[in-house]
């Protein structure tokens, strides 16, 4: 398991294939596991999967998260590969980390593609379930680890790697990502997002509704994955292969 040194952090990933690189960055605790069936994407693409600080195997000091921080650590990951340009895909609040990077790197962006993403938490709904999310990471962490696992897959093998990978993560900073995700805000930027930019939302997900602010701003792509609610990369996760392997293609040619 590679990984290198980002100040006093010490961040681990998962690298294989070749072609385009594609960066793939997880929502609030869940680490680079969540993304278990997206290695099979490496038949295609460069993947690379990291683990933020304060998230699974990266280690080193508590620290306050930022987004921009987050940001700052995948442009470090490119650096440490020597990868000038990478397609940055990111999950639910993971999305935001991905917009914060193509917004204060463009020239380090091929593409953005968000699963379940937004530009800001917009509706009573979504804000609740992150103010739901802080309180359970603060008082009943086990049982938050429990529901987003086994919301995320029926294979008890693939339950159990989510599982025992979200043990890791730093509950203070798990806490602030939360926190910070439900603070941010980069609606007022988005005419900056002139790379191309892809949507993904299961058809269940009520956080569809913020496919209209980026309709306000912004051109892209989008897909509608049909019988899922938000958990599209591991419960659709043959279909979402396949939307991102052409739209990247598509990108390439």
């Amino acid at each position: 398991m590679p990984a290198f040194l980002h100040g006093d952090t010490k961040i681990f990933y998962d690298i294989k294939g070749d072609g385009v690189p594609i960066i793939f960055i997880h929502p609030p605790a869940m680490g680079r596991k969540v993304f278990y069936y997206q290695k099979e994407l490496s038949k295609h693409f460069h993947v690379i999967f990291p683990d933020l600080s304060g998230n699974g195997d990266t280690s080193g000091p508590e620290k306050e998260v930022s987004i921009r921080g987050y940001a700052n650590e995948i442009k470090a990951l490119m650096d440490h590969l020597q990868i000038e340009k990478a397609v940055v895909l990111g999950y639910s609040s993971g999305g935001i980390v991905a917009q914060e990077f193509a917004l204060s790197y463009p020239e380090r962006t091929l593409s953005v593609i968000l699963s379940g993403g937004f530009p800001e938490v917009l509706s009573e709904t979504f804000r609740y379930e992150h103010i739901l999310g802080m309180y359970f990471v603060k008082h009943f962490p086990g049982f938050l680890r429990y529901v987003i696992a086994t919301s995320h897959t029926n294979d008890k093998q693939v339950r159990n790697l989510i599982l025992s990978h979200m043990k890791k993560a730093n509950h203070t900073m798990w806490f602030q990502f939360y926190e910070r995700s439900l603070h941010y805000s980069c609606t007022d930027r988005l005419g900056g997002l002139d790379m191309p930019l892809l949507l993904i939302y299961g058809s269940r997900d009520f956080v569809n509704q913020h496919i209209r602010s980026y309709s306000r701003y912004v051109n892209f792509q989008s897909a509608i994955i049909k019988g899922v609610s938000h958990q599209v990369p591991t419960k659709k996760w043959q279909l979402f292969n396949q939307v991102i392997t052409g739209f990247v293609q598509q990108q390439c040619n």
